[in-house]
This record gives C-alpha cells, sequence and structure tokens, in this order.
C-alpha cells in the first residue's frame, strides 16, 4: 500500500508539502509561547517601535532604488561620561534612496538624585550641520508629594516619543527647514509627517512637501544628553529608525510582523483541520456502520438526518452558531463537527451494505457472534482505510471554514490565523494602498495546505476504495 502510494506524483506532492507544514508547526509550537496572540500579536504596545506598513526586505532587489532596512540600537551604558554629563552616541549608516518612515527615542528606568536631568536628543549630519531634535524632555514626571531620594520613573513603560508627532521636535524640525530654505509651518510638517525628510533630506526646491527633499546619505550621530546630578543614570536608551522595509513577510498596518503571524497560523490551521477531520470522521464512521448494518428503523432514522444535515447552507448556520455560542477556537472546533459527519456517514453507510452480506459476515452470524462484534472484527477493518482517505480529505474544507469565519470577522480574536490576517488586511486597506504582501501570503498559505491534503486524498483513493483499486 505504502510503495503504491509513494509511486503517484500527487501523494509524493502532497506529502512533501504537508511534512514541511508539519515540521514548521512543531518549531513554531516549542519556540512560540502559547499565549502568543494575547500577550504579543493583540498587543499594540509590543510593536510601536517597528515600521507600519513595509513591504518585506527581500523587496528592494526587486525595485531600481533602495529603500531603507529597519534600525534598532540599544545603550545600556553611557558612550561618554563628564562630571554631571553623560552622553550615549548611536552611529546610524544611511545608504537607501528613500526616507525612512519615522524615528523613535525611548528609554528606561530614569533614576534621579536631586532635580529633574535635563535629556536632549540632536542630530550630527553627514554635512556637518547639527539639528537639536529635543532640548529637553518635557514628559520626565514631577516629584510626588512625600517622595524621597533616589527618584524613580518610567521603571514598568518606557518613556517613548515617536518625534514625528513630538511638538518639540516638529518645532525644532520646522526651523530647520527653514535654514536648509524650505518654508514649512509646524501644521505642515505634522500633517505631513516630514520630520524624517527633514533630518536624513537635502531640499531640491523650496516647497514644503516630501518630494521637495532628496535622501542625503551619509553617516548620522545621534547624540542622547543628561546633564544632572552625578549619580543619576538612565538603565536603558533605545534608538529606532523606522525604515521602508522589515523582515522576511513585511510589517501590517500596526507594524505587527507578519513573518510570526503567519508561522503562528501553521499549528493553528492544521490543530483545527486536524481535530475537526477526526472527530467527524469518527462520528461519521460509527454512525455509518451502524446504519449500513443494523437497517431497518436505525437506518432509516440516522439516513434522514444525514441528509438533512448534509444538504444544510452550512456557511450561514456557522456564523449564527459562532456569532451566538463565541468566538472561540473551540466553540468554531465544536460547530464544524457538528456539521461535519454527515457526508462520511452517507458514504461508509453504502460500503457496510455491501460488506455485510459477504460470506465471512453470515458466518460469524451463524456462529452465534454479536452484531457488535461483527461490527468491530468484520465491518470495521475494511472500511477503516477509505474513512481514513475521508479523513484527509475533509482536514481542508475545516481549513477553509475557519478561514472564512475569521475573514468574516468571527475567528478567535486572541489568536493570530492566515483567515484573520486576510480579515484585518482587507478591513484596513491594504488593497488601496496595494500591500500585497499583506494579502497574498496568508491566502497562498490556505490554498495550499488545502491542495496538500487533497493531493494526498486522490493518491490514496484508488488504493483504499475496493471499487477503485478493482479497476
Amino acid at each position: 500500500m505504502i510503495r503504491e502510494f509513494l509511486k503517484t506524483p500527487s501523494g509524493l506532492a502532497g506529502v512533501a508539502i504537508l511534512v514541511i507544514f508539519s515540521l514548521i508547526s512543531i518549531v513554531v509550537v516549542f519556540t512560540f509561547p502559547l499565549d502568543y496572540g494575547t500577550r504579543y500579536w493583540s498587543n499594540p504596545k509590543y510593536w510601536e517601535d517597528y515600521p507600519k506598513l513595509v513591504p518585506p526586505a527581500w523587496y528592494n532587489y526587486f525595485v531600481p532604488y533602495r529603500l531603507p532596512q529597519h534600525f534598532v540600537n540599544d545603550k545600556t551604558a553611557p558612550t561618554e561620561e563628564v562630571e554631571n554629563i553623560k552622553r550615549w552616541l548611536f552611529e546610524y549608516e544611511f545608504d537607501a534612496d528613500k526616507f525612512p518612515t519615522g524615528i523613535v527615542f525611548k528609554y528606561v528606568n530614569l533614576t534621579y538624585y536631586k532635580d529633574i536631568p535635563l535629556i536632549s536628543l540632536k542630530v550630527k549630519r553627514p554635512d556637518g550641520r547639527e539639528l537639536v531634535l529635543i532640548d529637553y524632555d518635557e514628559g520626565i514626571p514631577p516629584l510626588r508629594p512625600g517622595e524621597r531620594s533616589p527618584y524613580l520613573r518610567f521603571i514598568e513603560n518606557p518613556r517613548t516619543i515617536f518625534l514625528s508627532a513630538e511638538p518639540q521636535a516638529i518645532r525644532k524640525a520646522t526651523a530647520f527647514a527653514e535654514e536648509l530654505g524650505v518654508a514649512c509651518t509646524t501644521s505642515e510638517v505634522r500633517d505631513a509627517a516630514l520630520l524624517p525628510y527633514i533630518v536624513f533630506g537635502n531640499p531640491i526646491s523650496n516647497k514644503c512637501v516630501a518630494e521637495s527633499f532628496r535622501p542625503l546619505k551619509g553617516k548620522y550621530i545621534f547624540e542622547v544628553e543628561m546633564i544632572g546630578d552625578s549619580r543619576d543614570n538612565i538603565g536603558l536608551v533605545r534608538l529606532v529608525i523606522q525604515g521602508a522595509v522589515y523582515g522576511a513577510m513585511g510589517t501590517d498596518y500596526l507594524g505587527r510582523d507578519l513573518a510570526q503571524g503567519l508561522l503562528f497560523g501553521f499549528p493553528v490551521a492544521l490543530f483545527i483541520g486536524g481535530v475537526v477531520a477526526l472527530l467527524a470522521t469518527l462520528i461519521g464512521l460509527s454512525l455509518g456502520i451502524l446504519s449500513g448494518y443494523m437497517g431497518g428503523k436505525v437506518d432509516e432514522g440516522i439516513q434522514r438526518f444525514a441528509d438533512v444535515m448534509n444538504n444544510l447552507p452550512i456557511l450561514p448556520l456557522l456564523i449564527l452558531f459562532v456569532f451566538v455560542l463565541g468566538r472561540s477556537i473551540f466553540n468554531i472546533i465544536f460547530v464544524l463537527v457538528l456539521f461535519g459527519w454527515a457526508s462520511t456517514t452517507i458514504i461508509v453507510r453504502s460500503m457496510v451494505l455491501s460488506i455485510k452480506t459477504s460470506q465471512f459476515v453470515e458466518a460469524a452470524k451463524l456462529a452465534g457472534a454479536s452484531h457488535w462484534w461483527i461490527m468491530r472484527k468484520h465491518i470495521l477493518p475494511p472500511v477503516l482505510p477509505y474513512a481514513f482517505a475521508l479523513m484527509i480529505f475533509n482536514v481542508p474544507g475545516a481549513i477553509l471554514s475557519e478561514a472564512s469565519l475569521s475573514f468574516l470577522g468571527l475567528g478567535d480574536p486572541s489568536i493570530p490565523t492566515w483567515g484573520q490576517i486576510l480579515q484585518q488586511a482587507f478591513d484596513n486597506g491594504a488593497l488601496k494602498n496595494f500591500a500585497w504582501w499583506w494579502i497574498l501570503p496568508p491566502g497562498f498559505l490556505i490554498v495550499l495546505t488545502a491542495v496538500g491534503f487533497v493531493l494526498v486524498f486522490f493518491a490514496l483513493e484508488p488504493i483504499v476504495n475496493p471499487r477503485l483499486k478493482r479497476q
């Protein structure tokens, strides 16, 4: 049987797809936390440093211009320290033909002993010009009544400054643009997100638009300076230059790494498809054997009920039940099993009708064997291989059904799935923004998974189906 299966090209192709997907799923299960969906994927705070809605890094190989990579640099100790002044220096080599999408400055665990320290940020450009983006950080909370030295700030949540939205940085960038010969207002710089263009560019016209700047390539040195008591310190300082490309699969509108979401979708898809197909096949197999062997009113009752379930409009009922029961992965599995057993029952019953008239079954009856013994020993074994093939065939249907529910916004919100990624892409303008990296990969993976199981089924059916095997 295995030798016959391996001779078929469709079987080999299907097995190759499923083995690769299974190995990926195993790696994901052992490397990702089980609460990845709620702790990371559905937590916008976790993705705030990432660039928003940018293509994958390999996109650079297919365009005639170079897009900037994402840059993150952490410093846990000052680069320079002179008496009461501490400096953290960050070097950024800018060699792209397009501009970064944003600049983020953040720090954690600020400790000071007397007055609030003065924390500033400035950048030295390759042309020798210096731009002060922050004179002093105005966001440090003042002393609280009864608070004693040392004073601790931003222990749990870091101080995060998005320079494109920071009023002080926008004013400084506007003044710097005027020095370069571009007349801008603070509202124009803020609304058009021009700060990265002013920091990393030189003007080619005096209009206050992004097209008026061309990239100034070279080494940029960002300097964070803290003036205060000599004992004052910052636990970690981070500079983020948000790139225009990121990772293996790009990011979505929240900056989420789509590669991580797609990877987590592998075990989820196989788990849903496998569990639904297994339970639905077991129920359908049991009822099909019982119906075909017992006959009479038992057969009539089971078959009429199976006919009704098999001809119901499944998708509207799935939507109704999931809406009533709740958007949980286990509720989705329950509903899919509830409506997924009928076709297996009808097929198995037709096979049992021919098997129960065989000589070995008649001999077992004459020998006084019970109905349950005959069904277990003589009816189940010849039906089981084909039931296994049916279970393989039912897996893609369950995966597609879950993807359909997720696409309609009825998937489990705590778990990233391929259907959920597609739904969020369409709801948030991926088509309008031509964010192909947000749409094509999850759709392709859904189709490829279904194709893998269908190919295996087509290779198995001639082997396990007695009628096709004879032909």
